[in-house]
């Protein structure tokens, strides 16, 4: 059976709800992080994803909870989004793909702006930060290490790669260090509540 990266997004205080629901249908444990929303259309507000605080949920699943989440996903109390990411892009859902932009922090509402403005509806935006390197500056023997965002987009495929293409011409982008754009397959996808 294929392993699958399941990513969600509740409102806050919500994760803890959601990972024991997963939990009853047969995930082992998951990463919940705090993030913040950026979409701004108010249907995307009515489905709990407009700009408010946000848990975001990292859990490894099999094919199995996929298609329970599939079938109960009407049934939770709550409101967001969970996607399942493929690691293999053979196993991908038509059409679709997860963006992620880590750049430093400070940026991520600028470079939401520009993804939106070519298609995105919005996003979600998680503090972060460096790892340490030999290189780093050090403070009482403790590196410093950059601060960091992450934003994170699911995007059909075209729209994604319009996207991506124009952040290519950002010159804040195009320096070495302050960002880095990926993708990654989604195989499913569904709304919550």
């Amino acid at each position: 059976m294929a392993t699958r990266m399941l990513f969600a997004i509740v409102n806050r205080n919500e994760g803890g709800s959601l990972m024991k629901h997963l939990r009853g249908l047969g995930a082992t444990g998951g990463t919940i992080l705090s993030g913040r929303g950026t979409a701004s259309s108010t249907l995307l507000a009515a489905l709990g994803l407009g700009d408010q605080k946000k848990d975001v949920l990292y859990s490894m699943a099999d094919e199995s909870l996929e298609k329970k989440i599939s079938e109960c996903r009407k049934m939770l109390k709550m409101k967001g989004v969970v996607a399942f990411l493929s690691m293999m892009e053979e196993e991908a859902m038509d059409g679709w793909v997860m963006i992620q932009i880590i750049c430093e922090r400070g940026y991520a509402e600028d470079i939401m702006g520009i993804c939106r403005k070519n298609g995105a509806k919005g996003g979600t935006i998680l503090n972060a930060h460096g790892t340490a390197r030999e290189d780093d500056i050090r403070f009482f023997g403790y590196p410093i290490v950059a601060e960091k965002e992450m934003l994170v987009i699911i995007e059909k495929r075209d729209k994604a790669e319009r996207i991506i293409e124009k952040l290519g011409e950002i010159d804040y982008l195009k320096k070495k260090g302050k960002a880095i754009v990926f993708t990654l397959p989604v195989s499913s996808f569904h709304t919550l509540g």
